[in-house]
């Protein structure tokens, strides 16, 4: 009996500390934010919201934002997805391999990624160089909205191969076979069979991707040059 509530206790106990942890460092701050808007001298007032709606220079850097992200969640949903078809549907050899590398890609650092292709892809890099002096290619850079696109997909795909490959995985064989049985073959199979069982998993998936490309700040503050999104716009607004 005693240690029944021993043990309830540690867990009661636990569960408040973890529970203050959450409040103290994720509702607090967001809370202040919200009442650092919606309150002006102590009261309320939507002055800062038209203020900043008023602003063009605000107003399009909120738009560059949605168009970045919404971009790189649509690029990264799709090649995310057809990675994980191939990947559950097929065997191959060095399969494991490549999916250990996929998943170590996704644990990087975005700002990593961007100064990796800045290395490669830029005025100076190493492809760069290579396709215009050796194969007369046009001068081009990573550099920019395309730029930001390509790093946010190769470093967020990794996220909706993971949830992707765990849903063709869970779909009953049974389901295919019946499928197949009355006609629905190749692509029309997908979109009619495998794709109403995958949406759920995949909305939930670029709600993930969304948001990690909406926040993230060290990409487009590498590679932007002049693209300023809502992040990178915060940090010159606190340090002027």
């Amino acid at each position: 009996m005693n240690t029944n509530r021993k043990k309830f206790n540690i867990w009661t106990g636990s569960s408040f500390i973890i529970f203050i942890t959450y409040l103290l460092f994720l509702v607090y701050p967001i809370v202040m934010i919200l009442g650092q808007a919606l309150f002006t001298q102590g009261k309320f007032s939507l002055a800062n919201f038209t203020t900043f709606f008023s602003r063009s220079y605000y107003f399009s850097t909120l738009a560059n934002s949605f168009k970045v992200s919404l971009t790189a969640t649509v690029s990264a949903v799709l090649l995310g997805t057809l990675l994980a078809y191939f990947f559950a549907m097929f065997q191959f050899k060095g399969k494991k391999f490549l999916q250990i590398l996929i998943i170590i890609a996704s644990m990087s650092a975005p700002f990593i990624g961007a100064y990796s292709w800045i290395l490669l892809l830029g005025r100076n890099g190493v492809i760069t160089k290579f396709l215009v002096n050796t194969l007369g290619f046009p001068n081009f850079d990573v550099y920019g909205f395309f730029g930001i696109v390509l790093v946010f997909t190769l470093q967020l795909f990794p996220l909706v191969f993971l949830y992707a490959n765990g849903a063709f995985k869970s779909i009953d064989n049974s389901v295919l076979e019946a499928a197949e049985s009355m006609g629905s073959r190749g692509f029309n199979r997908f979109r009619k069979v495998i794709m109403p069982l995958l949406i759920p998993t995949l909305l939930a998936a670029a709600l993930l991707v969304f948001m990690r490309a909406f926040s993230d700040f060290g990409t487009p503050m590498l590679i932007g040059e002049g693209y300023r999104t809502f992040p990178v716009l915060y940090l010159y607004s606190v340090h002027q």
